[in-house]
């Protein structure tokens, strides 16, 4: 029984409060995001801001590695992905570092930056496996809790459908409309 214990206590927590954003490729497939708006809730807010106004549909995956994609630089929709602007492009508004709860475990959503501990734009990236390198220097922001196949087998120039808030995150003392 002390196996199953000790298991129970170094799984990633499941329990993610947050909005939900599917992720809808043009190829077709999709993956979903629960954000944890708990632990990073300016990220949340902002992430979310930009799904509504379809800041990333049309965007390409730029970085895609063995262990890592990402996505977020409005560039990608029309330059070649090897453009310096896409590589650092972003919405224009920087964020303050939220470091987040969530280790880097494989399917965990951070936000690409400049450096350790500095706060990223609209870039955000996906880890493939087990990163715990990143612990503590990038905000790690949310979780994929649908399709992590699909991230698996993004390709570089992938291109990104739509992105949509498919649940909102729930506000403590408010009722539903229309009660």
């Amino acid at each position: 029984m002390l196996p199953i214990i000790a298991f129970a206590l170094l799984a990633p927590s499941d329990k993610i409060e947050g909005p939900r954003l599917e992720v809808l490729l043009q190829s077709g497939k999709s993956f979903e995001i629960t954000m944890d708006a708990k632990n990073t809730p300016q990220t949340t807010k902002r992430i979310v801001e930009l799904v509504r106004i379809k800041f990333y549909d049309g965007q390409r995956f730029h970085r895609v590695e063995d262990w890592v994609v990402q996505w977020g630089a409005p560039a990608s929709k029309n330059k070649d992905l090897k453009d310096p602007e896409v590589g650092g492009g972003g919405s224009g508004r920087q964020l303050p570092f939220e470091a987040g709860k969530l280790p880097f475990l494989e399917g965990t959503v951070g936000i690409a930056s400049t450096g350790r501990q500095v706060g990223g734009d609209s870039q955000l990236f996906i880890v493939k496996r087990d990163s715990e390198f990143l612990n503590g220097s990038y905000s790690a922001c949310g979780r994929v809790t649908k399709g992590l196949n699909v991230v698996k087998s993004v390709k570089v120039g992938d291109r990104i459908k739509a992105m949509r808030v498919l649940t909102e995150q729930k506000r403590p003392g408010r009722k539903p409309a229309g009660r």
